[in-house]
């Protein structure tokens, strides 16, 4: 019954169905201009703990990769448990791995080895190419375990709020919580995956998928408020949360594959521009990833996998991503992601253009 509600507000999302009756003016949503929550702290107790956990571990990654090839070892990464809890069960298997391989290449006394047109000796661990802390294969698993987080965790976290009880209106403020802001929408002090929504919208204008799941929540709260009258509407309104949250993480796959071909074509032999340009890439790749095997989302697993094989890091295979700095010719897997996203989604050529950039004008 759960599964079919979810598959209903995906359908929602994709084909939307209206009808008006005059005859029938009294029933009329009043959608409020702003989003308004009397026990928000108390509600959102749980998704501000797992936001706060994965800002944990993130900063822990953050750490050793500044203390990489340092004279003190960095220490485990711990993979805190609420955060553990909500991550799909797959990723999380990942996630714990990439913790344990992050580390000891932190701890490698060497530094990132480019294998050129062979493959990485048997006994590399990775280590910095300028700044970056990459594993062997030319990874960096930092953004592994935050970015990809943001869908194997947090939207996996929330549509299991919306598989329970969609009567009451505390609900939404988990949804809004769980994204990674709080009642204010204030994007200044987004965080988790609504820092992204905030630089794939206008500020100026205040448009965009950070202000679309704003209009989305404030209409779910006030639908629910309503009563069961206005349940399509909620639902509509959920389905359109769940949307915009989906299109603003591939609009930033686009970003950094965009980003990536920049600062490859850019770099030249300059070791930290390389390390930036694979850091961008890393960026795509944990973006991408993360939506792999949730549900409720217009973009299938197959066509995530072919993003992942067009950057050479399909899944539960060994990454080839060092390739990237070898091989001129892999633009052009960078530019058909961008291309393919750009068609599942339906964007047109200038909103694919504002996605190059964080808070077009």
């Amino acid at each position: 019954m759960k599964k079919k509600l979810l598959n209903a507000l995906l359908a929602i999302s994709i084909f939307t169905f209206g009808c008006e009756d005059d005859d029938d003016p009294a029933v009329q949503l009043t959608i409020p201009t702003s989003y308004s929550s009397t026990s928000f702290a108390a509600n959102t107790t749980a998704e501000n703990t797992v936001v706060t956990e994965l800002g944990v571990m993130t900063s822990a990654a953050n750490d050793a990769e500044a203390n990489a090839q340092g004279a003190t070892p960095v220490a485990d990464i711990s993979y805190p448990s609420n955060l553990s809890a909500v991550t799909l069960p797959g990723y999380r298997t990942k996630v714990q791995d990439w913790l344990v391989e992050l580390v000891k290449s932190a701890n490698d006394d060497d530094a990132f080895q480019n294998p050129g047109s062979g493959t990485p000796a048997i006994d590399e661990e990775g280590g910095l190419l300028g700044t970056r802390l990459l594993d062997e294969n030319g990874l960096e698993l930092e953004q592994m375990v935050q970015k990809g987080s943001f869908g194997a965790a947090l939207y996996n976290h929330a549509l299991s709020v919306i598989e329970g009880d969609l009567s009451n209106s505390s609900a939404i403020d988990k949804l809004v919580a769980i994204h990674g802001t709080d009642a204010s929408f204030n994007p200044e002090t987004a965080t988790a995956a609504a820092t992204y929504s905030v630089r794939r919208s206008n500020q100026l204008t205040e448009t965009g998928f950070f202000y679309d799941i704003k209009t989305a929540l404030i209409t779910a709260k006030a639908a629910i408020e309503g009563g069961s009258a206005f349940n399509a509407e909620r639902d509509q309104a959920i389905a359109d949360y769940l949307m915009a949250w989906e299109k603003s993480n591939f609009a930033t796959v686009i970003f950094y594959c965009n980003s990536t071909k920049t600062q490859l074509q850019n770099a030249g032999s300059d070791e930290a521009a390389l390390g930036d340009a694979l850091h961008a890439y890393a960026e795509g790749v944990a973006f991408a990833h993360g939506f792999k095997g949730v549900s409720n989302k217009l973009i299938t697993d197959s066509q995530i996998d072919s993003i992942l094989e067009l950057l050479l890091a399909p899944d539960g295979e060994t990454p080839e991503s060092y390739r990237f700095l070898n091989e001129a010719n892999l633009i052009a897997n960078l530019d058909q992601i961008i291309d393919d996203i750009q068609t599942i989604y339906g964007f047109t050529d200038a909103e694919v253009n504002t996605f190059f950039v964080n808070n077009p004008e």
